[in-house]
């Protein structure tokens, strides 16, 4: 009896230690390029690269490679590949990018090799747009119906997309403008919870990376459609009003993407990461679940998407 009570105080006043004082785990891994990209249709397809730190570390430098050599091809043609050293357009200071128009059954190969890293590699096939679909929305839900296309194995995820302007009525200036997607509801926002139990997953994606929590996308899995009519439904909320003397101007787009089968299982990897918390706390190995880049780590995803007009909600 007394081994278990001495054990059961150990055990304690490592906890309370723990939660009082940072430290090391002894964890070593040898650094490896990070690969993160999402080729979608229009113009310009942005590559993130950077390297890897082991778990419980502290990084050391710059995550991101200023040095690199990337190949981004498409049905086996080349495409230049450039580096934003200042902010270009939509793509952040730091990332590659590529300008090319992407169609439906297009298959994207990426290549990256850095000095001191083993080169990694990836490639997708970009999938066709969602169907058409009928819709209706107000501020507290939206809902779509559409066919399945049984010849295909893709995943189908639903947003709002919202474009808000304030104006100051003192000065009848342009206050703010807000763009973002309205936030599902049902707990997955509040949590980044995912349970096989439920069949849908919300994947924060902001049409280029993953991990905006301000452009969730819920996504579910083709296989329970069949080719059948289906209708899915989602529960929103509105983005919060502000207080003062202010309009305030409202227009939507509901979007209907399809995404690749690697974006569905990269975004139910990042939600499993997020709710690990001893790893976030450098307590334990990451639970990284998915990757399809060769000799690294992160994912080459593709999507789709079919959206409605702007629309206001007296329209």
């Amino acid at each position: 009896m007394k081994k278990h009570t001495f054990g059961i105080l150990c055990l304690t006043v490592l906890a309370v230690c723990a939660c009082g004082k940072e430290f090391e785990l002894e964890v070593t891994s040898d650094p490896k390029l990070f690969l993160q990209c999402c080729p979608g249709p229009g113009d310009t397809t942005i590559i993130q690269l950077n390297r890897t730190f082991a778990v419980g570390r502290t990084a050391d430098n710059v995550l991101l490679l200023e040095d690199a050599d990337i190949d981004f091809v498409v049905n086996g043609t080349p495409y230049y590949v450039a580096r934003a050293v200042d902010t270009a357009g939509a793509v952040p200071p730091g990332c590659w990018f590529v300008v090319a128009s992407l169609q439906a059954g297009d298959e994207v190969a990426v290549e990256a090799r850095a000095d001191g890293f083993n080169p990694v590699s990836a490639r997708v096939m970009l999938p066709s747009p969602a169907p058409d679909f009928t819709w209706k929305f107000n501020r507290d839900s939206v809902r779509v119906t559409f066919r399945d296309d049984p010849a295909t194995e893709d995943w189908y995820g639903l947003a709002v997309y919202c474009e808000r302007t304030l104006i100051n009525l003192d000065t009848g200036q342009v206050e703010r403008e807000l763009k973002r997607n309205l936030t599902p509801l049902n707990g997955s926002s509040d949590s980044w919870w995912y349970s096989k139990v439920r069949n849908y997953v919300d994947i924060p994606f902001n049409g280029w990376s993953f991990g905006n929590a301000w452009s969730m996308v819920r996504v579910w899995p083709d296989t329970g459609f069949s080719g059948q009519e289906t209708t899915l439904f989602m529960p929103t909320r509105d983005i919060a009003s502000y207080v003062g003397n202010y309009e305030q101007h409202d227009r939507f787009k509901v979007r209907l993407y399809r995404v690749s089968n690697e974006f569905f299982r990269y975004g139910v990897a990042l939600e499993h990461m997020r709710s690990n918390t001893l790893a976030e706390a450098g307590l334990a190995p990451a639970a990284y679940a998915y990757s399809n880049v060769r000799g690294g780590v992160g994912v080459l995803a593709a999507w789709n998407v079919r959206e409605t007009d702007w629309f206001t909600l007296g329209n």
